[in-house]
């Protein structure tokens, strides 16, 4: 799926952040009456409670980046309902991320926002056996876990499809910012070099990624509105 595309589920996470931060005035939408803003999108009435993966990432516009600013990015490998995930994680990915102060009001308008649904993972190295590199850059996401060589910690970070093409990255990379996101700066190139006894699991994933800035978001939502009062 592509990027570009926005979509109901993407609309639905935007506005659940939307709602909370207008709680004077806003008014939650059900999934039923987002799904009729998007009447040419198809959905498998299955897949609303089916359980599965997700991310919902936040960005911000930036001079600095065409790709916009990150504001705000978690979600999880466990398997929630997946309107449950995104009501959930699309104000934590807002709210919470240690990264980052909490997004404000104020700043709804320079937003979009990012639904990530993950499937089709598939562990390409553990045990010391099986490839690191047998995943496709800008289709697969990558999952690390790997034993800190100084402390025997085990350790781990995930970065989603879209980031290593985003970022320019090349796989070996993406695996050395792996190791860094997940807390060891100082033994990045010891790990590389020594992989085989140190990674624990690789697991590459695919996700279908649909996203939707303010202006979408803002003009479809007043039309509902409209809707509403008979204006």
């Amino acid at each position: 799926m592509s990027g570009d595309l926005s979509s109901p589920f993407a609309f639905y996470a935007f506005d659940q952040l939307y709602s909370r931060l207008n709680s004077d005035s806003g008014t939650y939408l059900s999934f039923e009456a987002v799904k009729q803003l998007f009447p040419n999108y198809a959905i498998d009435s299955r897949k609303t409670t089916e359980k599965t993966s997700l991310f919902i990432t936040w960005k911000k516009k930036s001079g600095r980046s065409r790709e916009g600013e990150l504001r705000g990015c978690i979600g999880t490998f466990a398997k929630l309902a997946l309107l449950k995930g995104i009501e959930k994680y699309s104000l934590i990915a807002a709210l919470q991320d240690h990264r980052f102060p909490p997004i404000t009001k104020k700043e709804l308008p320079t937003l979009t926002c990012s639904c990530n649904i993950l499937h089709s993972f598939h562990t390409i190295f553990s045990d010391k056996k099986g490839d690191i590199f047998d995943w496709e850059l800008g289709v697969h996401g990558i999952e690390l876990t790997f034993k800190d060589p100084s402390s025997n910690q085990i350790m781990s970070a995930t970065f989603l499809p879209e980031v290593m093409p985003e970022q320019h990255w090349d796989k070996e990379d993406t695996f050395k910012n792996l190791i860094e996101k997940a807390g060891n700066w100082k033994d990045v190139d010891f790990l590389m070099n020594h992989y085989e006894d140190y990674f624990i699991d690789v697991i590459r994933y695919e996700g279908e990624k649909s996203q939707i800035g303010f202006e979408e978001f803002k003009h479809l939502r007043d039309g509902v509105e409209s809707a509403q009062t008979g204006h």
